[in-house]
């Protein structure tokens, strides 16, 4: 198998005239009639403490891949008639999504230092969906308590199945389009999704605890708006590629530019 990654999962995944083994295979039946019956999602608690002030501050700029991509995983899909209309013969998956001018998607921007103070979850929800059998977006960012609707788009049988260590995992059965559930969650972390019926699903939603994040468009560009003034630690993640971080001093009213280039790594 090789790893790599250039495509967004719903609008540039690129199709190939080879055909390979599907990678995994279907789950039991069992297994799914089990995961369509989940427990209800808890109510979310209300933050404690002082509550956390908004500025006038924003930090911009651009995420890029150095050097040449790494070569993303490629699969068939054959096992599943629908998936296979929607991507037939070998399909690249957006593990690593560049654009022609070396632009870096799905790139979470992220303050890890320097945020003081409670900040309330918006009441309006971010949307996980299940289209082309590929989840859209790949990678979500929400805050605490924030309502995630997850939906399905797809006239196939799709399964939620979310890895959470510092909340509650779950697994969701998605029997027919127009499925949808509606989870939350209360501790920050980065939950990795997947589909337990379709092993090449991936999507990965950032729960933070207050709304100073990002995530790059296909371009690479990213803003994060509303900081107050002070100095601050911005973390940015890739499924993929290390982390880097930077630090910057912003005053009231200031934009400041701050680009990230990760280094490309070797193709496995």
């Amino acid at each position: 198998m090789r790893t790599d990654f250039r495509s967004d999962a719903s609008k540039s995944m690129k199709t190939f005239p080879a055909s390979r083994p599907l990678w995994g295979a279907l789950v039991p039946l069992a297994f799914l009639i089990a995961a369509c019956s989940p427990n209800a999602p808890e109510a979310p608690k209300a933050p404690a403490g002082p509550a956390g002030k908004l500025g006038t501050a924003v930090v911009a700029g651009r995420v890029t891949l150095e050097g040449a991509p790494p070569l993303n995983t490629r699969v068939t899909m054959a096992t599943d008639p629908f998936c296979n209309g929607q991507h037939p013969g070998e399909t690249e998956l957006p593990e690593v999504a560049v654009g022609p001018d070396g632009g870096l998607e799905n790139v979470l921007l992220r303050v890890t230092e320097g945020v003081s103070g409670v900040y309330a979850a918006p009441a309006e929800a971010k949307t996980l969906d299940q289209k082309g059998c590929a989840y859209s977006p790949r990678v979500l960012a929400i805050m605490t308590g924030q309502p995630l609707e997850i939906v399905s788009s797809d006239a196939t049988i799709h399964n939620v199945h979310a890895a959470a260590k510092e909340n509650r995992a779950f697994n969701l059965g998605m029997p027919a389009p127009g499925t949808r559930y509606t989870r939350t969650f209360e501790k920050p972390e980065i939950v990795p999704f997947r589909c337990d019926v379709h092993p090449w699903m991936r999507a990965f939603v950032a729960v933070l605890p207050h709304p100073f994040f990002a995530v790059t468009a296909a371009d690479g560009r990213f803003e994060i708006r509303d900081l107050p003034a002070g100095t601050y630690t911005v973390e940015a993640w890739h499924e993929k590629l290390p982390r880097q971080t930077f630090t910057l001093t912003l005053a009231d009213g200031e934009t400041a530019t701050h680009d990230v280039a990760f280094p490309s790594v070797p193709s496995a």
